[in-house]
């Protein structure tokens, strides 16, 4: 079996089978050709923070609901929440207008807690 290298630039390459079929290469490969002197810029995405909301106790056998909300000119792309233990846990974990909701089922013998965890951005 031949184990040779194939680059391809500028041809359409497709896998069949575990077969790479190309088009023939011509002209200077692209690492004979000079590293392009420009470079374009992305902007940098308004940063992304975290905010936890208060903890919610749930009793043994019970089912509790905790929410947070963004803060004041943030918008929520995301979320989640902790638990205090292994004997609790999520049942619901949503957006719920500019803030993350969470919901917790704690089978344990003691009281244990959620808390929500809204991403907001802005």
């Amino acid at each position: 079996m031949n184990n040779k290298k194939l680059y391809v630039t500028g041809a359409a390459a497709v896998l069949i089978s575990g077969l790479l079929l190309a088009a023939p290469l011509t002209g200077a490969s692209a690492a004979d050709k000079a590293p392009s002197t420009s470079t374009k810029v992305r902007p940098m995405a308004a940063p992304q923070t975290s905010t936890a909301g208060a903890a919610v106790s749930v009793a043994p056998g019970g089912n509790g609901l905790a929410t947070v909300a963004c803060p004041a000119g943030k918008i929520i792309t995301g979320g989640g929440g902790q638990t205090s233990g292994f004997d609790i846990f999520f049942t619901d974990s949503y957006a719920s207008g500019n803030g993350w909701t969470i919901r917790g089922t704690n089978k344990g013998t003691t009281a244990q807690s959620i808390t929500p965890i809204a991403i907001c951005i802005g």
